[in-house]
């Protein structure tokens, strides 16, 4: 799962990755930033292509399927998984030719660890969870793997745009701490990711695989971020409790 991400600088993202020099960048796409507890439901900055050009457009983290007759959905759409992408009724046709980047500069898992307490003279188990943040080892943003979604009323007088973040199986560094972890892309990927002309589903899939562990670290930080209240740089810090 992946439910929570940072997001700080549009402008660092830019500088980051060249190809999007070519993007259409408009005052509303960074509008949503710093972000250092993105959660579902709330916009954010994607790189798609629409109308036959690169844009930074903001959407709902919580994909609408463009076919659904109200801009809801009472199911959980904030994740899809690599695994059964294909094969999915819902998904399956947003990965084959409405697929985005996510850009990001960390996520966040909570890892469940057993601890050892003392109650009424005898020791008993329990279960805490951690809240660790994984980013990059150069702390420079990364693009995950998206779908997104236009939603349309009837008369075609509002549109709702929403993205969903693929989830893969764990690297060795993710798997101490969760059980999935979000598809992160190579940046020599990244044109053909949101090519909405290229259709090589198989050849798409192979680029959902875990992101190499050597190139990310995780650290734990602080219980605050377990609240989508709390949007500071706090968040990001490391923290023992």
């Amino acid at each position: 799962m992946c439910g929570r991400y940072v997001l700080i600088d549009g402008k660092r993202v830019l500088a980051t990755f060249p190809m999007l020099q070519q993007a259409k960048v408009t005052q509303e796409s960074w509008k949503a930033l710093p972000q250092y507890n993105a959660a579902p439901m709330q916009r954010m900055p994607v790189i798609i292509v629409r109308d036959g050009e690169m844009r930074v457009e903001p959407m709902q983290w919580w994909l609408v399927p463009h076919w659904a007759k109200e801009p809801k959905t009472d199911f959980s759409t904030f994740n899809a998984k690599a695994e059964t992408i294909r094969q999915s009724k819902l998904f399956g046709t947003y990965f084959k030719g409405s697929r985005c980047l996510v850009p990001a500069d960390a996520f966040y898992e909570w890892k469940k660890v057993i601890r050892e307490r003392p109650e009424k003279g005898l020791k008993s188990s329990g279960v805490e969870k951690h809240p660790m943040c994984i980013r990059m080892t150069n702390e420079k943003p990364f693009m995950m793997a998206g779908l997104f979604s236009v939603w349309k009323s009837e008369d075609g007088t509002k549109e709702m745009p929403t993205f969903t973040i693929i989830t893969t199986s764990p690297n060795k560094l993710l798997e101490t701490i969760h059980n999935r972890m979000p598809v992160i892309l190579k940046e020599k990927d990244h044109e053909r990711w949101i090519d909405r002309d290229y259709h090589d589903v198989d050849d798409l899939a192979s680029l959902l695989e875990p992101y190499p562990d050597a190139e990310m670290k995780a650290y734990r930080v602080s219980r605050m971020v377990s609240s989508a209240k709390n949007n500071s740089a706090e968040c990001l810090k490391p923290s023992s409790t």
